[in-house]
């Protein structure tokens, strides 16, 4: 009986089960370059001029780079928004063509004839390939004159071909939402699980078959490639790349407690030649602690790391870097002589008034944003800075939390909108004070127009308008004493003293204030809002710090 049951198991087994095999055994591809078609394939020596991939939505491309428009969401190609969906945009960057021809190979490395057509995903390691030009379709196991589009392709680089199971998306009808067992599996449109949508135009099993053409060599970006993004102020194009920059007049030009500022001097311009603007020729080196090998006023000779955006800010983690020694650059023998660091841009003219309670305040940030993203992580200066008067602890519960429509919260935005109050748990986590940059010069006066920024106190020994070890200790530089009563040397305010927000009592010091002639620094931008997908970038939660470098960045008037 035990061996009946057993054997009617097996025939059941087998009558449910589908054998499928894979496509004529396929293995690999063969990718060739092209004949008759010309690009540009570099060589060892003699790379190919980098390719920006940067945006080419207000400005054109460089280089003779051509524009590529895809919709952001769908990935389908498009030359303006109303192309796209309706919470979706165009989105446009700069690349350059390159023509392949593909061959599938089986286990023997030998042509096979696929028995039917099938999409391949290109790619371009290291760089990207517009979405528009993704994916290829093969005709018994061939293609040719495949055109694509490359873009941020640096240093020795291959194009990918691979067999994924996956192709474009289907305008209508694909074999993921036809209502047919395409690959004869058992399973239908999204039931199988090789669908990766239901607009996959295809159900095919992926075998993964792989095939690299022959090596493209490309220059390395320069400073201005990482940074300069068009119209966005939060996304360097180069976001989740290894990179490495050995071209420019590389300076440091300031350091601080986990790394390291970087300017290329030969971007110090308003406009490029090429015509495409100048400046977006600074970075931040991420070295977690002090770097003890470079010094303010160093000549890098290259860096080389991963790109990534903390908050907003462009900057490189994990950096590797050599500094000019003697004079001299071991990987660029051609560079001597050290680069003098630069002084201070002043951005004063180029700041916007913010008024949180103005209807147009969004649009203010978003211009400010835009205005003063050329110079991130550049030394910069502003004139005319008013010092905080409030230092408010708004975390009365100190579990670094603000839920919405509690009285921390009330607290922290009464704070944030007030253009002379200082947060002091910011004051402590970053060691920095809020400061108005003042339009006119007027001091004392509450209703200035202007745009609140963030100092940072890191690198200032003296000249700092509050210090105290802990929130609720008293002010150890003397610039916030008890407010007396002039005439009869009362108390009127005890320095720090609690104050009523909502229902909660927060502690409070209240200054006299200070006015700087000037401040400056390196400049970054925070932006603590992520990128919507579909939509363009726009954000009300960001602020622009500047980092002095010492005492006499921190001028204060007499």
């Amino acid at each position: 009986m035990v061996r009946l049951i057993a054997a009617a198991f097996v025939l059941l087994s087998v009558a449910c089960t589908t054998v499928v095999e894979e496509p004529n055994n396929l293995d690999s591809f063969k990718v060739t370059f092209s004949a008759g078609e010309t690009f540009d394939t570099g060589t060892k020596d003699s790379p190919a001029p980098y390719i920006s991939g940067t945006s080419c939505d207000v400005a054109a491309c460089p280089n003779n780079e051509t524009c590529v428009g895809f919709c952001s969401l769908t990935g389908a190609p498009c030359e303006m928004d109303t192309e796209c969906l309706d919470n979706d945009y165009c989105e446009k960057i700069c690349a350059r063509p390159a023509w392949i021809d593909i061959e599938a190979l089986g286990i023997d490395g030998e042509p096979v004839s696929l028995k039917k057509d099938r999409w391949v995903r290109l790619a371009v390691e290291p760089g990207v390939v517009p979405p528009p030009f993704r994916y290829a379709k093969l005709t018994k196991g061939k293609a040719s004159q495949v055109m694509l589009y490359i873009s941020r392709a640096t240093g020795p680089s291959h194009i990918w071909v691979e067999d994924a199971g996956e192709g474009p998306m289907s305008e209508k009808y694909g074999e993921c939402n036809n209502n047919i067992d395409d690959d004869g599996d058992g399973s239908i449109d999204m039931a199988d699980h090789h669908c990766t949508g239901p607009e996959d135009p295809t159900e095919a099993a992926a075998t993964y078959a792989t095939g690299l053409s022959p090596t493209l060599y490309y220059q390395h970006p320069t400073t201005w490639h990482l940074q300069y993004s068009g119209p966005l102020v939060a996304t360097s194009p180069l976001e989740g790349q290894n990179v490495r920059v050995d071209t420019g007049s590389l300076v440091v030009t300031n350091v601080v407690s986990n790394g390291f500022y970087v300017t290329d001097l030969d971007y110090m311009l308003d406009e490029l030649p090429n015509g495409l603007p100048g400046y977006y020729n600074s970075m931040f080196l991420y070295t977690f602690n002090k770097p003890s090998d470079v010094n303010f006023g160093d000549t890098i000779c290259y860096y080389s790391g991963g790109v990534i955006e903390y908050q907003g800010n462009t900057q490189m983690t994990n950096p590797s870097f050599e500094v000019m020694s003697k004079g001299k650059c071991a990987s660029r023998p051609d560079l001597s002589g050290a680069f003098k660091v630069p002084e201070p841009i002043d951005i004063t003219d180029l700041v916007v008034p913010e008024d949180p309670s103005a209807a147009d305040f969004k649009t203010a940030l978003t211009a400010n944003a835009l205005a003063l993203e050329p110079f991130e992580s550049s030394l910069v200066k502003l004139r005319n800075v008013a010092v905080s008067t409030r230092y408010v602890a708004c975390d009365s519960d100190m579990d670094g939390e603000y839920p919405s429509g509690s009285d921390d919260a009330l607290c922290r935005n009464e704070c944030q909108n007030d253009p002379y109050c200082t947060q002091l748990e910011s004051f402590f986590q970053y060691s920095q004070l809020a400061a108005y940059a003042e339009k006119e010069p007027v001091q004392g006066s509450s209703k200035i127009p202007g745009k609140k920024i963030y100092v940072g106190l890191e690198m200032l020994k003296k000249n700092k308008p509050l210090s105290i070890p802990f929130i609720g200790a008293k002010d150890q530089t003397g610039n916030c004493p008890d407010i007396v009563d002039v005439t009869t040397g009362a108390i009127v305010t005890e320095n720090p003293h609690r104050v009523q927000i909502g229902q909660t009592y927060f502690t409070e010091y209240a200054c006299p204030g200070l006015f700087l002639n000037s401040v400056a620094g390196t400049m970054r931008h925070i932006y603590f809002c992520s990128k919507t997908p579909g939509r363009r970038e726009g954000c009300t939660l960001q602020m622009h710090m500047v980092v002095p470098r010492f005492d006499s960045d921190f001028d204060l008037a007499k």
